[in-house]
């Protein structure tokens, strides 16, 4: 069975914010640059089994149906602009908004979700706290998962720029659109 998907990320006032769902998150992340692309992918995962018990006394049918794979988002777009109080700048972008916003972006990914904690008195052990879950909104839908891929990309053409793009497993979505009736 093919593939189902869904394309497109309108370029409109819509933001794509992100949050994790853990003891005591760091505020909300909202990206200051829309998606240029956003696609839901949903795999059906048809398969079914019939097996006959091997008992000899018993003839009836054991009838298995395995669930379909998980949904995957794929988005892709860029960072704002790398801008000072002196203008665009390459070689000094760590100190803009735009670079702080993917950076932590990045961090949610590289997380995913799990708090760590330093062990009491030993030096760069870290101890999982726990584990949590991505929340991704956009376009009023609550996606809820964890991150599949992500990657950053620099283009000589685009120097002030750094382009993402990250595939992101959904668990759960929900659609604030029929709750709000």
């Amino acid at each position: 069975m093919a593939d189902f998907s869904i394309t497109g990320a309108k370029p409109a006032s819509k933001q794509m914010v992100f949050e994790l769902d853990i003891v005591n998150p760091p505020p909300q992340l909202i990206i200051l640059i829309n998606p240029e692309s956003l696609d839901i992918k949903f795999t059906p995962k048809v398969v079914e089994n019939r097996v006959r018990w091997t008992n000899q006394k018993d003839s009836s049918y054991i009838f298995q149906v395995h669930h379909d794979e998980l949904d995957i988002l794929s988005a892709s777009g860029q960072s704002a602009m790398f801008y000072t109080d002196k203008g665009l700048t390459s070689t000094e972008r760590k100190k803009t908004l735009g670079w702080e916003n993917i950076q932590q972006l990045l961090a949610i990914y590289r997380n995913n979700g799990m708090i760590f904690n330093r062990k009491p008195g030993q030096r760069g052990t870290n101890v999982l706290e726990s584990v949590g879950r991505v929340l991704i909104t956009y376009d009023e839908i609550l996606y809820v998962g964890f991150f599949e891929s992500f990657s950053l990309n620099e283009a000589a053409e685009k120097p002030f720029n750094l382009n993402f793009s990250f595939d992101f497993k959904v668990t759960k979505h929900f659609d604030s659109k029929q709750f709000s009736r």
